[in-house]
């Protein structure tokens, strides 16, 4: 009972350390942005509300996005494993045994996290048919459409420099502080608070998906978050969960990118995805995870053979 306590304690100083990153990192935020905006802090509100009206601060409001994703889920969660709660050292999310087998699981890895993509493509157009309380879908709606105009805005490229900073922003920063939030603070305080690996995956998955307000694009983002949430539990390496992460969000990225200088014919973010396409994206998912799985599990009956 004693231990359970420290565990509930431990999340709820987890809660009010992410709760003042969060103040810290959107106050550096708005100090980072100031210089590109000739430090009109009226501006600075209005491109907010509407960046649209002002295509000429798409670059202020990466690095407004840059500074915020650092400090929340990357200086934060370092802050607290480092400082606040020291249970749980960095030791403990990155398995040394299993750097031995990134030759196997790295690719596999990768493979996955692009395999899996009309599966979660499919799901959000699923996804956007749900139907919500009438007061809260009207906030839901009018949410992801702010959400939606924003990632056009910002992801609409108008140089190489503007997408390598959107690269960093929206898939080397989720991908790195992310998972190590998570997955790697909250998955493992979930599993010792419940003493059930499944349930603290699929908690965690729903936290993260809910975390980002946008409810007509929660099914998908709850998937990946179990994926992730498996591909750390199995290994024992936050490594593989954060490389999923990289891929998936940088792959959608470039397509875009490709997409805007008319490399590719494929617009990524308005591709309809059929049924039977999904069901394929989800058997070779599923071959596949069992791969990583029984690797994991193989090498490390072999390593306890070979042991005297």
């Amino acid at each position: 009972m004693r231990e359970d306590n420290a565990i509930l304690f431990s999340l709820i100083k987890l809660i009010l350390v992410i709760l003042i990153g969060f103040f810290i990192a959107n106050f550096l935020a708005f100090l980072a942005v100031l210089p590109f905006v000739n430090y009109d802090l009226e501006l600075i509100s209005k491109l907010i509300d509407n960046p649209a009206h002002f295509p000429e601060t798409r670059t202020a409001l990466m690095v407004m996005q840059g500074v915020a994703s650092l400090g929340i889920f990357v200086l934060t969660p370092f802050i607290y494993i480092r400082f606040v709660d020291k249970t749980l050292p960095f030791s403990e999310l990155f398995e040394k045994k299993s750097f031995s087998m990134l030759g196997f699981l790295l690719p596999l890895t990768v493979l996955l996290a692009v395999v899996e993509m009309p599966l979660v493509a499919w799901l959000g157009e699923w996804n956007n048919g749900w139907a919500f309380p009438e007061v809260f879908e009207s906030w839901a709606r009018a949410q992801e459409e702010k959400m939606k105009e924003l990632t056009i805005f910002l992801t609409n490229f108008r140089s190489f420099e503007q997408f390598l900073l959107g690269f960093v922003v929206i898939a080397i920063l989720p991908g790195i502080g992310e998972e190590l939030l998570f997955r790697g603070i909250l998955q493992n305080k979930l599993k010792q608070l419940s003493g059930n690996p499944h349930f603290a995956i699929w908690l965690s998955a729903i936290i993260f998906s809910a975390i980002h307000f946008q409810f007509y694009g929660f099914a998908p983002r709850m998937l990946l978050g179990a994926v992730f949430g498996y591909l750390y539990h199995w290994s024992g390496n936050l490594t593989y969960a954060m490389v999923a992460h990289f891929v998936n969000n940088g792959f959608t990225i470039l397509m875009m990118y490709l997409y805007q200088q008319q490399q590719v014919e494929i617009d990524i973010d308005k591709e309809q995805v059929p049924i039977d396409m999904a069901l394929l994206s989800l058997a070779l998912s599923g071959v596949l995870m069992f791969l990583f799985y029984k690797i994991v599990y193989g090498k490390r009956l072999e390593n306890s053979l070979r042991k005297p």
